[in-house]
C-alpha cells in the first residue's frame, strides 16, 4: 500500500490523499470519499482511512479528500451554495484522479452528510459508475412504525425488569459545556432523492446503501429501503447492507472492520 498527499482543485485549494496497492496489480476502478460532516479526510474515527487501506488490498484506488473549508481545504470565496461548491468539489477530485490514471470506473462515497453529497454529485455527472451511501436520507414506512413499537415495548419491559438502565437525560451540564448540538443536519427530502435516485438507476449506475443502528430513528429494517421507494423500479442496480447493531460513526474498531468488509465485497459488484 502507498499513501500520498495531493492538491488540485483551483489554485490547488483541495487537500486529500490517495491510497494506492503496492503489490495487488491495480484495477482500473477508484472510490473517492467525501467529508463526513465537520469530520477531515480520515473519516470519523479513521473510518475512510480504514476502508481506504482495505480496498488497497483488493486492488482499488482511493481518494479521500477535505471539502473546501474543512481540514486541510480552503474554502473558495464564491457566492455559490454549499451544495453547488461541494458539487464543485467532487468534480475537482474525479478531474484530478483522471487526469492522472487510467481508469475505467469511479465511485462516490461517503458517510451521513457525506453519504448524501457524493449522491447529489453523481446525478449529472456520467463518470460516476456507483455511489456507496452510509446512513443517507431514509423515510419512516408503515413497516417502520409498527417495529418501532415493539422495540419501544420491549426496552420498557427490559427496563422494568431492571436489566436496561437508559441515560439520564436530565443530569447537569458538565461545566463549560454548550447546549444543543454542534450540527444540526437535515437529510434530503424524498423528492430530491428520489430523482437523483432515478437518474443514476436510468444510466446503469449502482447505488449501495448502508444503514447502522445509529439511524434507528427513520430506517429499522432492511425491507424499508424497497418500501421507501416503492414506485422506483431498481432493476438489480441497488443493493443494501444493514447494521442495526452498530452506532452511526462506528466507534469500535470491529464495528468499523464489518462495514468496510461488506463495502469491500460490494464494490466488485459496483465496477463489475
Amino acid at each position: 500500500m502507498k499513501e500520498a498527499c495531493c492538491q488540485f482543485g483551483e489554485g490547488g485549494r483541495l487537500v486529500g490523499i490517495v491510497t494506492s496497492p503496492s503489490e495487488v496489480p491495480p484495477r482500473r476502478t477508484a472510490l473517492v470519499l467525501l467529508s463526513a460532516g465537520l469530520a477531515p479526510r480520515c473519516g470519523p474515527f479513521g473510518l475512510y482511512a480504514d476502508l481506504a487501506r482495505r480496498l488497497s488490498d483488493d486492488g482499488l484506488l482511493t481518494l479521500r479528500f477535505d471539502l473546501g473549508g474543512i481540514g486541510d481545504s480552503l474554502e473558495h470565496d464564491t457566492g455559490d451554495s454549499l451544495e453547488e461548491r461541494t458539487k464543485r468539489d467532487a468534480s475537482a477530485a474525479l478531474d484530478y484522479l483522471l487526469e492522472r490514471h487510467d481508469l475505467d470506473a469511479v465511485v462516490l462515497g461517503g458517510l451521513c452528510s457525506g453519504a448524501e453529497d457524493s449522491f447529489r454529485a453523481a446525478e449529472n455527472d456520467r463518470r460516476v459508475a456507483g455511489v456507496v451511501l452510509i446512513d443517507p436520507f431514509a423515510y419512516r414506512t408503515p413497516g417502520w412504525y409498527w417495529r418501532h413499537a415493539a422495540y419501544r415495548a420491549r426496552r420498557r419491559l427490559l427496563r422494568a425488569l431492571g436489566v436496561y438502565r437508559p441515560l439520564d437525560r436530565a443530569a447537569p451540564p458538565t461545566p463549560g459545556a454548550t447546549q444543543g448540538r454542534l450540527v444540526d443536519y437535515e437529510y434530503m427530502a424524498r423528492d430530491e432523492s428520489r430523482r437523483v435516485l432515478c437518474a443514476l438507476l436510468a444510466r446503469g449506475a449502482r447505488v449501495h446503501f448502508v444503514y447502522t443502528g445509529g439511524a434507528r430513528d427513520t430506517f429499522n429494517h432492511a425491507r424499508q429501503l424497497s418500501a421507501m421507494f416503492a414506485d422506483v423500479p431498481f432493476r438489480g442496480l441497488v443493493t443494501l447492507d444493514h447494521f442495526p447493531g452498530l452506532d452511526h460513526t462506528q466507534l469500535l474498531s470491529e464495528d468499523r472492520r464489518s462495514v468496510v468488509e461488506a463495502i469491500s465485497q460490494r464494490l466488485g459488484w459496483i465496477v463489475a
